[in-house]
């Protein structure tokens, strides 16, 4: 699966965080969208972000989400 095809959701407890959603931008593949705000950030900004809820014991859940085209 490419980046451009999902959508990353990150929940704590029920309620949803942030997402990231993919873009065009070389520079900043990934928009991390929280509390209405859209912010730009890199791949490896969001894997640091996607990491740390793998860890056992996590209250942050990850959800990625195949985007239909």
């Amino acid at each position: 699966m490419k980046n451009s095809e999902c959508v990353i959701e990150q929940y704590r407890g029920s309620k949803l965080v942030r997402t990231f959603t993919p873009t065009e931008d070389s520079a900043y593949p990934w928009s991390m969208n929280v509390n209405g705000k859209r912010y730009p950030r890199t791949s490896g900004w969001v894997l640091s972000k996607v990491l740390l809820t793998l860890v056992d014991g996590s209250r942050v859940k990850t959800k990625v989400i195949h985007k239909n085209k």
